[in-house]
This record gives C-alpha cells, structure tokens and sequence, in this order.
C-alpha cells in the first residue's frame, strides 16, 4: 500500500478537484486513511483488525460509518485548529501555508443536513475502494474478501535482493525486497507527488473559498 497519511488521499484530492459538486473532500480523503487505523490497535487484540479493515465488508461496517464520525470531528475541531496553527508567522509553519492549510478554517462551514450523509457516505465508499484498490498488488495478502484471505500470486512474492537476516537477540529480522514491497515503493512515490501537487493546485486556484462560500458547490 502506498503510505495512509498523504499518498492515499491522492485519488481523493483528484476527483474533489474534478468533480466538486459531486463529493465531500473530507470525507474522500479520511476515508483513505482509516483502514490503516487498524495499526492503533492490532497490538492490542489476539487477530489482525486490518483483515476486515482492509476488506469490502471492513469498507460497509467501518470505513463508512468511522469516516461519518471523523469527518465531523475533523472539520469541526482538527482542520480549524491546523489552520490557526499554518496562520502563525514562523518558518515552521511556511510549508503548510504552502499548502493551503490555512484555508482548512473554511471547513466550520459545513452543514451536517442530510445531503451531507448521502454524499458524504457515499464519498467515503469511494474513498476507501481506491485505498483497498492500492493495496491489492502491494502486500503479501489479499484480505478483500475477508473472511476469505488469499495469497497474492507468486510472482509477486518473488524476492529481488535478499540483504540476509539481522539478528537481535532472540529475534531475526529477515531483510529482502520483493516484487510486492517495490510496487509499494513505486505507488507510495507517486502518489506523493501526486497529493502534494494537487493540494498546492488546490491552494493556487483557491478551491476551498470557492467551494466552502458557494462560488462553487461543495
């Protein structure tokens, strides 16, 4: 998988930008991240949660509802606070403004009626399958139909420089790269690039005022 935070939100940041009327950014972009939440708490449980969340029945009973959740949260409370933060004038804070994080204040304005549930939901359905879609040929396991666990085919798997175990300990740490683990490389590369370039178009074209104060639905 391309890396959850930044990478993934890469397609969401695409169709926010092209088709504006038709989605919630927010909820497009969260939803990307989400199912690599399960790291918070695989831990502590005696399975893997990512299993279901990284599957199409994880995207019905968690992605959607949690990315509803979150949404609200984030818009409310986390994007405004951010952009308070990028507002400050220190060399720290230049990249976010950069970015446009400082606009992230507009997100108060979102109305939580029941326009906002339909598209909202149904942006997060989208958002999480092209997460899901990302990750199918770069991990060792395909948990998409979970509770079905299939094992991506061989050539996949293929080790393409094996750099030998490291030993600490009692624990070895097998050290190779394979076909699936450069294809994670590759997707999490450009789709960085990616993220990071519509996120600066999003800020040069000031889509966010547009949207958030009607000059362009949100």
């Amino acid at each position: 998988m391309p890396s959850g935070v930044i990478s993934h939100q890469a397609p969401g940041l695409a169709l926010k930008i092209k088709y504006p009327r038709k989605f919630d950014g927010t909820a497009l972009c969260l939803s990307t991240l989400i199912p690599d939440l399960n790291v918070l708490v695989d831990p502590f449980l005696p399975f893997s949660f990512r299993n279901l969340t990284h599957s199409l029945l994880g995207l019905l009973i968690y992605t959607i509802p949690f990315t509803l959740i979150l949404t609200i949260i984030f818009c409310r409370y986390i994007g405004p606070f951010a952009a308070n933060i990028a507002k400050r004038d220190n060399v720290i804070y230049n990249p976010w403004k950069y970015f446009g994080v400082e606009e992230w204040e507009n997100l108060k304005k979102k109305k939580y009626n029941k326009r906002y549930f339909v598209v909202a939901s149904y942006s997060a359905l989208i958002g999480g399958l092209t997460h899901l879609l990302l990750d199918l040929p770069a991990h060792e396991y395909v948990e998409l139909f979970f509770p079905i666990i299939l094992q991506n085919p061989d050539f996949l798997l293929y080790s393409i420089v094996d750099f030998g175990p490291i030993i600490i300990g009692s624990m070895q740490i097998e050290r190779n790269l394979t076909v699936f683990q450069l294809i994670w490389i590759i997707e999490t590369l450009i789709t960085f690039i990616l993220a990071l370039y519509l996120l600066r178009y999003i800020k040069k074209q000031n889509l966010i005022q547009k949207w958030y104060n009607g000059l362009l639905e949100n």
